[in-house]
């Protein structure tokens, strides 16, 4: 796989800045990238209403598309990539395939097929479909089973043995989250444990819409979130001072999330709600605790024990430069 001056048409969801990060691993490894948010809609509540009917957005998605394309009538693409693919329609990913008809298309999905509409309608538009899903891998014979991966930043080549916090959780609060990280409070209060949580909402009126339409919010309260995201980098140092990183994937969800694979990277220690983690190539019983969702206690034991580092080649395995380069590998 060779990357160098291949053009690269990129769409990808506005995420925590995972985008550029991935758009600049591209463009290490040689890449021409042009970088176009995958939805056409870049406010909280519109991007809300666009997964629940995404009809509405209709005719702004068609003139983004028709523009995006307008924009680079000129241009021959090698790899036209798509990250997730919520917001194209099936018309607009075929005006693509007429358009860049010697680019290969290529599909990445780091949620579950059932959490995105339509998406299996769409397979048949791009050469390659991969996922961070192995349930949805096994289930779709067209898709290839590939996790997520660590960042840079989250490299760390030595184990860090002094912490400022006993347990850590930073990320979006959804489903059920909320209720689980309550437990986890509550039992860092009686067992005198420290615990750096970061709970991030959108804004004041996602809070309050699901405060109202999902249970688990009903006793929430707006002060007790950040509306406020943090850089790849801050997390990466919080994350570093921390002993223990809590993981709560979405019920839905059986693949590994983005903070898990971080951890990998970052040498840590982690509880998750995550079975499915048993089955991956790194899960050491040692450095690994999975939890019930409706339960929550941690054994003395883990949390005194050191953590105990992967081989090599496992570790590289899940950075993103390995991680660029699978999606990009047609010999496989």
């Amino acid at each position: 796989m060779n990357l160098k001056n291949k053009n690269i048409l990129f769409f990808a969801p506005v995420f925590f800045g995972y985008e550029k990060k991935m758009k600049e691993k591209m463009e290490e490894l040689g890449a021409i990238v042009d970088f176009y948010d995958e939805r056409s809609v870049s406010k909280p509540l519109e991007k809300k209403l666009m997964r629940i009917a995404p009809k509405i957005f209709d005719k702004k998605t068609d003139a983004y598309y028709n523009r995006i394309i307008e924009e680079n009538t000129e241009k021959k693409y090698d790899y036209v990539l798509f990250i997730k693919c919520e917001s194209a329609s099936e018309s607009q990913l075929a005006l693509l395939k007429k358009k860049y008809t010697k680019a290969k298309f290529i599909l990445y999905l780091y949620d579950s097929v059932e959490n995105i509409r339509g998406i299996d309608k769409k397979f048949v538009y791009f050469d390659k479909v991969l996922s961070f899903d192995p349930r949805d891998s096994e289930k779709f014979d067209c898709m290839k089973f590939r996790p997520l991966f660590y960042l840079d930043c989250y490299r760390k080549n030595k184990i860090k043995e002094n912490y400022i916090y006993d347990l850590c959780f930073i990320g979006t609060v959804h489903s059920d989250r909320y209720n689980i990280l309550n437990r986890v409070r509550n039992y860092c209060k009686n067992n005198n444990r420290s615990f750096y949580l970061y709970m991030f909402i959108q804004n004041k009126w996602v809070f309050i819409i699901n405060k109202y339409i999902t249970k688990s919010f009903r006793k929430s309260e707006l002060n007790e979130f950040k509306l406020d995201k943090l850089s790849s980098d801050e997390i990466s140092e919080i994350i570093n001072n921390s002993n223990i990183i809590v993981d709560i994937q979405h019920p839905k969800q059986k693949g590994l999330t983005m903070r898990t694979i971080e951890i990998i990277g970052m040498n840590k220690k982690l509880i998750t709600t995550n079975s499915e983690i048993v089955n991956y190539d790194f899960y050491n019983e040692n450095n690994i605790l999975v939890i019930q969702r409706d339960e929550f206690a941690i054994p003395q034991q883990f949390i005194d024990m050191k953590y105990e580092a992967i081989n090599e080649e496992t570790y590289e395995k899940y950075s993103i430069g390995s991680w660029v380069r699978d999606l990009f590998d047609f010999v496989n």
